[in-house]
Protein backbone atom coordinates (compact mmCIF):
# COMPACT_ATOMS: atom_id res chain seq x y z
CA UNK A 1 0.00 0.00 0.00
CA UNK A 2 2.98 2.40 0.89
CA UNK A 3 4.48 1.79 -2.16
CA UNK A 4 1.08 2.61 -4.42
CA UNK A 5 0.81 5.42 -2.75
CA UNK A 6 4.72 6.65 -3.07
CA UNK A 7 4.10 6.08 -7.09
CA UNK A 8 0.98 7.85 -6.92
CA UNK A 9 2.30 11.09 -5.58
CA UNK A 10 5.15 10.38 -7.66
CA UNK A 11 3.34 10.27 -11.10
CA UNK A 12 0.72 13.30 -10.22
CA UNK A 13 3.87 15.75 -9.35
CA UNK A 14 5.51 14.13 -12.92
CA UNK A 15 2.33 15.30 -14.63
CA UNK A 16 2.01 18.56 -13.27
CA UNK A 17 5.99 19.10 -14.24
CA UNK A 18 4.81 17.99 -17.40
CA UNK A 19 2.19 20.63 -17.61
CA UNK A 20 4.44 23.26 -16.96
CA UNK A 21 5.06 25.86 -19.75
CA UNK A 22 8.54 26.73 -20.92
CA UNK A 23 10.22 29.11 -18.48
CA UNK A 24 10.01 32.71 -20.53
CA UNK A 25 13.84 33.70 -21.24
CA UNK A 26 14.58 37.57 -20.80
CA UNK A 27 13.44 40.04 -23.05
CA UNK A 28 16.03 42.13 -24.83
CA UNK A 29 15.18 45.87 -23.47
CA UNK A 30 14.93 48.81 -25.96
CA UNK A 31 16.53 51.24 -25.18
CA UNK A 32 15.61 54.94 -24.36
CA UNK A 33 16.30 57.69 -26.85
CA UNK A 34 16.36 60.90 -25.99
CA UNK A 35 14.88 60.33 -21.73
CA UNK A 36 15.72 60.61 -18.74
CA UNK A 37 17.41 58.12 -16.34
CA UNK A 38 17.91 57.95 -12.93
CA UNK A 39 20.63 55.92 -11.07
CA UNK A 40 20.78 54.90 -7.75
CA UNK A 41 23.93 53.44 -6.44
CA UNK A 42 24.39 52.22 -2.31
CA UNK A 43 27.91 52.14 -2.90
CA UNK A 44 30.43 54.33 -5.60
CA UNK A 45 31.56 51.34 -8.13
CA UNK A 46 27.59 49.57 -7.78
CA UNK A 47 26.47 51.65 -10.29
CA UNK A 48 29.35 50.54 -12.86
CA UNK A 49 29.34 46.89 -12.22
CA UNK A 50 25.36 46.57 -11.94
CA UNK A 51 24.70 48.47 -15.25
CA UNK A 52 27.67 50.42 -16.47
CA UNK A 53 27.37 49.06 -20.05
CA UNK A 54 24.03 50.37 -20.38
CA UNK A 55 24.07 53.66 -18.62
CA UNK A 56 27.29 54.04 -21.37
CA UNK A 57 24.80 53.29 -24.39
CA UNK A 58 21.88 55.29 -22.96
CA UNK A 59 24.10 58.25 -22.49
CA UNK A 60 25.38 57.70 -26.56
CA UNK A 61 21.44 57.68 -27.53
CA UNK A 62 21.41 61.35 -26.03
CA UNK A 63 19.38 60.40 -22.76
CA UNK A 64 20.37 62.83 -19.66
CA UNK A 65 22.07 60.14 -17.13
CA UNK A 66 22.25 61.24 -13.39
CA UNK A 67 23.95 58.88 -10.64
CA UNK A 68 22.52 59.32 -6.87
CA UNK A 69 25.28 57.71 -4.49
CA UNK A 70 23.18 56.93 -1.36
CA UNK A 71 26.56 55.98 1.28
CA UNK A 72 29.62 57.35 2.07
CA UNK A 73 31.77 54.27 0.79
CA UNK A 74 33.71 54.40 3.92
CA UNK A 75 33.63 50.33 4.58
CA UNK A 76 31.40 51.39 7.72
CA UNK A 77 34.91 52.07 9.17
CA UNK A 78 37.05 49.61 7.58
CA UNK A 79 39.00 51.55 5.32
CA UNK A 80 41.73 53.81 5.41
CA UNK A 81 41.15 57.04 6.68
CA UNK A 82 40.39 59.77 3.85
CA UNK A 83 38.92 56.23 1.93
CA UNK A 84 35.75 58.52 1.60
CA UNK A 85 37.27 60.81 -0.94
CA UNK A 86 39.18 58.45 -2.66
CA UNK A 87 36.23 56.32 -3.21
CA UNK A 88 34.14 59.95 -4.70
CA UNK A 89 36.95 60.84 -6.94
CA UNK A 90 37.18 57.13 -8.36
CA UNK A 91 33.56 57.66 -9.22
CA UNK A 92 33.37 60.53 -10.94
CA UNK A 93 36.28 59.09 -13.26
CA UNK A 94 34.26 55.76 -13.60
CA UNK A 95 31.33 58.10 -14.78
CA UNK A 96 33.31 60.29 -16.74
CA UNK A 97 34.69 57.28 -18.20
CA UNK A 98 31.12 55.73 -19.59
CA UNK A 99 29.90 59.73 -20.67
CA UNK A 100 27.94 60.45 -17.60
CA UNK A 101 28.45 63.86 -16.05
CA UNK A 102 25.57 64.15 -13.54
CA UNK A 103 26.02 62.66 -10.12
CA UNK A 104 25.26 63.26 -6.03
CA UNK A 105 26.29 62.32 -3.40
CA UNK A 106 23.92 61.61 -0.47
CA UNK A 107 26.48 60.03 2.30
CA UNK A 108 24.13 57.94 4.02
CA UNK A 109 26.02 55.69 6.53
CA UNK A 110 28.07 52.97 4.58
CA UNK A 111 27.18 49.30 6.06
CA UNK A 112 24.61 50.22 8.32
CA UNK A 113 21.81 51.89 6.30
CA UNK A 114 18.79 52.37 7.31
CA UNK A 115 15.46 54.44 5.56
CA UNK A 116 14.03 57.25 7.90
CA UNK A 117 11.87 59.85 6.89
CA UNK A 118 14.54 62.57 6.01
CA UNK A 119 15.89 60.05 3.22
CA UNK A 120 12.89 59.50 2.30
CA UNK A 121 11.97 63.48 1.57
CA UNK A 122 15.06 63.75 0.09
CA UNK A 123 15.08 60.92 -2.22
CA UNK A 124 11.24 61.80 -3.44
CA UNK A 125 12.84 65.43 -3.96
CA UNK A 126 15.14 64.03 -6.62
CA UNK A 127 13.02 62.28 -8.51
CA UNK A 128 10.30 64.73 -8.76
CA UNK A 129 12.85 67.24 -10.09
CA UNK A 130 14.31 65.04 -12.62
CA UNK A 131 11.54 63.60 -13.54
CA UNK A 132 12.83 60.30 -14.91
CA UNK A 133 11.63 57.88 -17.63
CA UNK A 134 13.41 55.04 -16.22
CA UNK A 135 14.81 54.65 -12.60
CA UNK A 136 17.43 51.71 -12.00
CA UNK A 137 17.68 50.48 -8.35
CA UNK A 138 19.66 47.54 -6.64
CA UNK A 139 18.17 44.69 -6.30
CA UNK A 140 16.12 43.17 -3.21
CA UNK A 141 18.00 39.62 -3.39
CA UNK A 142 21.43 41.03 -3.46
CA UNK A 143 23.31 39.97 -0.13
CA UNK A 144 24.43 43.14 0.96
CA UNK A 145 22.19 44.45 3.00
CA UNK A 146 22.65 48.39 2.43
CA UNK A 147 21.67 46.91 -1.24
CA UNK A 148 18.15 45.57 -0.32
CA UNK A 149 17.47 48.29 2.24
CA UNK A 150 18.11 51.19 -0.16
CA UNK A 151 16.18 49.05 -2.71
CA UNK A 152 12.74 48.12 -1.32
CA UNK A 153 12.88 51.89 -0.45
CA UNK A 154 13.05 52.82 -3.68
CA UNK A 155 10.22 50.25 -5.02
CA UNK A 156 8.35 51.56 -2.50
CA UNK A 157 8.44 55.15 -3.07
CA UNK A 158 8.28 55.04 -6.74
CA UNK A 159 4.97 52.58 -6.20
CA UNK A 160 3.29 55.38 -4.60
CA UNK A 161 4.09 58.03 -5.99
CA UNK A 162 4.70 57.54 -9.33
CA UNK A 163 8.09 58.46 -10.11
CA UNK A 164 9.12 57.54 -13.23
CA UNK A 165 7.61 55.68 -15.67
CA UNK A 166 9.64 52.49 -15.52
CA UNK A 167 12.31 50.92 -12.91
CA UNK A 168 14.03 48.17 -13.17
CA UNK A 169 16.37 46.39 -10.44
CA UNK A 170 20.15 45.32 -11.52
CA UNK A 171 22.10 42.48 -10.31
CA UNK A 172 25.56 42.72 -8.15
CA UNK A 173 26.10 40.17 -5.34
CA UNK A 174 23.20 37.37 -6.22
CA UNK A 175 22.13 37.22 -9.94
CA UNK A 176 18.10 38.08 -10.65
CA UNK A 177 15.50 36.14 -11.63
CA UNK A 178 15.64 38.28 -14.98
CA UNK A 179 12.88 40.00 -17.08
CA UNK A 180 15.27 42.06 -19.10
CA UNK A 181 18.89 41.81 -21.15
CA UNK A 182 20.44 44.21 -22.79
CA UNK A 183 23.38 43.13 -25.17
CA UNK A 184 26.86 45.55 -24.10
CA UNK A 185 28.73 44.22 -26.50
CA UNK A 186 29.60 47.29 -28.12
CA UNK A 187 30.53 49.38 -24.72
CA UNK A 188 32.42 46.50 -22.90
CA UNK A 189 35.60 48.03 -23.27
CA UNK A 190 34.04 51.13 -21.52
CA UNK A 191 32.60 48.97 -18.62
CA UNK A 192 36.28 47.38 -18.61
CA UNK A 193 37.79 51.39 -18.06
CA UNK A 194 35.24 52.44 -16.11
CA UNK A 195 35.61 49.77 -13.46
CA UNK A 196 38.99 49.73 -13.67
CA UNK A 197 39.22 53.46 -11.81
CA UNK A 198 37.99 52.20 -8.45
CA UNK A 199 40.99 51.22 -7.49
CA UNK A 200 40.21 51.29 -3.93
CA UNK A 201 37.92 48.56 -3.85
CA UNK A 202 39.97 46.42 -6.98
CA UNK A 203 42.65 46.61 -3.98
CA UNK A 204 40.13 44.13 -1.99
CA UNK A 205 38.11 42.10 -4.44
CA UNK A 206 39.17 41.36 -8.01
CA UNK A 207 35.55 43.10 -8.77
CA UNK A 208 36.72 43.46 -12.58
CA UNK A 209 36.81 39.58 -13.44
CA UNK A 210 33.72 39.04 -12.12
CA UNK A 211 31.78 41.70 -13.28
CA UNK A 212 32.87 40.99 -16.97
CA UNK A 213 32.46 37.22 -16.32
CA UNK A 214 29.05 38.00 -15.38
CA UNK A 215 28.41 39.76 -18.70
CA UNK A 216 29.54 37.07 -20.38
CA UNK A 217 27.32 34.52 -19.20
CA UNK A 218 24.54 37.01 -19.44
CA UNK A 219 25.49 37.21 -22.91
CA UNK A 220 24.12 33.45 -23.32
CA UNK A 221 20.59 34.92 -23.54
CA UNK A 222 21.25 36.86 -26.49
CA UNK A 223 19.86 36.01 -29.61
CA UNK A 224 22.51 34.44 -32.24
CA UNK A 225 24.82 35.11 -29.33
CA UNK A 226 28.28 34.25 -30.28
CA UNK A 227 31.49 34.05 -28.39
CA UNK A 228 31.93 37.61 -27.90
CA UNK A 229 28.89 38.72 -26.97
CA UNK A 230 28.16 40.68 -23.49
CA UNK A 231 25.07 41.20 -21.46
CA UNK A 232 23.33 43.04 -17.96
CA UNK A 233 20.01 41.44 -16.62
CA UNK A 234 17.26 43.17 -15.15
CA UNK A 235 13.95 42.44 -13.46
CA UNK A 236 11.61 45.04 -14.39
CA UNK A 237 9.47 46.15 -11.23
CA UNK A 238 5.65 46.11 -11.75
CA UNK A 239 3.15 49.46 -11.04
CA UNK A 240 0.13 47.23 -9.36
CA UNK A 241 -0.89 44.03 -7.78
CA UNK A 242 2.41 42.99 -6.08
CA UNK A 243 4.82 44.24 -2.81
CA UNK A 244 5.99 47.58 -3.45
CA UNK A 245 6.23 47.10 -6.87
CA UNK A 246 8.23 43.74 -5.89
CA UNK A 247 7.68 41.04 -8.84
CA UNK A 248 5.94 38.61 -7.29
CA UNK A 249 8.79 35.58 -7.79
CA UNK A 250 11.29 37.81 -6.68
CA UNK A 251 9.05 38.03 -3.54
CA UNK A 252 9.31 35.06 -3.09
CA UNK A 253 12.57 34.43 -3.46
CA UNK A 254 13.51 37.04 -0.75
CA UNK A 255 10.96 35.67 1.90
CA UNK A 256 12.81 32.17 1.01
CA UNK A 257 16.39 33.64 1.08
CA UNK A 258 15.73 35.26 4.48
CA UNK A 259 14.21 31.69 6.17
CA UNK A 260 17.67 29.97 4.86
CA UNK A 261 20.01 33.00 6.66
CA UNK A 262 17.63 33.14 10.06
CA UNK A 263 18.37 29.37 10.36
Amino acid sequence: MKNFINNFIHSRRQSRIAALKPCPLPRSLALLDQGKVLVFAPHPDDETLGCGGTLALLQQNGCNVKVVFVTDGGGAGSLPEGSIAIRQQEAKAALTALGIQDWLFMDEPDGSFRSHPKFEHHVLEIMEQFQADWIFSPSVLDYHRDHVAIGQTLASLWQRHKTAKRLFFYEIWSPVPATHVVDISSVIELKRQAISHYQLPLAHCDYLSASIGLAAYRGLYLSGSGHSKFAEAFVEAENSGTWNGIPERMLCLRIYLEKLLNH
